[in-house]
């Protein structure tokens, strides 16, 4: 779909339409499955607002950190130099604001949903040990064509084939809350590979965080029904891209020797 998008951002049109469909079916697949999905829920928390307004900020700061370091200069991209919006703006305002509206939803309420029941519940819990996510790729491997041949035939390959599959183990297993230092890191890792590299810090400082908060408001030691499952850190997600896209639309609004806001590389 990504591949597509990039596509379409040459036809002023056809970008929206494909966004909106992208949208709508992860919704629908949200709903369709949402039996299998209980931790999925719009359970606010009171943290989510200070974690979502720091991390738009640390998302922003980082990102500026980053193009000073690896290119000398705070880099700014104003609309007109965006490929995507720019033409929208120079030819169809009207199209530009509902593209924009699209987008606001797509980040502030899509992409949370997605992104948080697979990176802070099913990889953080599926790839809770190291032990046990290290047997678990070496029984993806053996699936593979080619390696797959070769991996069965070693030690690994037949000491991992009789073992039940380690990520849908360590799953079930696994409640939503119970943090291990090595399912962090491979959470988070996940989420930032995801990114492009000018977002590898906010990716990192976002992981660690709403990792914090995902245990925090489903700690063990809180009885079952004051557990907030996936809530939170929807709310803190949806609150840090609804700020970056405010940066980005209205920023152009600040004092213009700021040399900041209206920055559509955020967007």
């Amino acid at each position: 779909m990504a591949v597509i998008l990039a596509v379409a951002k040459q036809a002023l049109g056809l970008y929206p339409a494909l966004y909106l469909v992208q949208c709508v079916v992860v919704v629908w697949l949200l709903w369709r499955y949402r039996r299998l999905i209980p931790e999925m829920n719009w359970r606010f928390h009171w943290l989510a607002v200070p974690t979502g307004l720091g991390l738009f900020v640390a998302w922003v700061g980082l990102g500026y950190g980053y193009n000073t370091i690896f290119y000398g200069e705070l880099r700014v991209r104003p609309l007109d130099e965006d490929d995507t919006f720019g033409p929208m703006a120079a030819a169809a305002p009207a199209l530009l604001w509902a593209t924009l509206v699209l987008r606001l939803l797509g980040m502030a309420i899509v992409v949370p949903m997605f992104e948080e029941l697979f990176t802070r519940s099913a990889v953080i819990r599926g790839m809770s040990d190291a032990r046990k996510t290290g047997i678990g790729v070496v029984q993806l491997l053996c699936d593979m064509p080619i390696i797959g041949d070769w991996l069965t035939h070693t030690d690994w390959g037949r000491r991992a084939g009789v073992r039940h599959g380690m990520f849908t183990h360590q799953l079930e297993t696994t409640p939503l809350g119970r943090v291990t230092m090595f399912g962090v890191f491979a959470s988070t890792l996940i989420f930032t590979l995801n990114h492009i590299p000018r977002d590898w810090a906010g990716c990192i400082a976002c992981g660690l965080v709403w990792c914090a908060l995902l245990w925090w408001t489903n700690r063990e030691s809180l009885a079952v029904e004051k557990r907030r499952g996936l809530g939170p850190i929807i709310w803190s997600h949806g609150i840090t891209n609804a700020a970056l896209w405010a940066w980005t639309v209205f920023g152009h609004h600040l004092p213009p020797h700021l040399g900041l806001g209206g920055d559509w590389q955020f967007l």
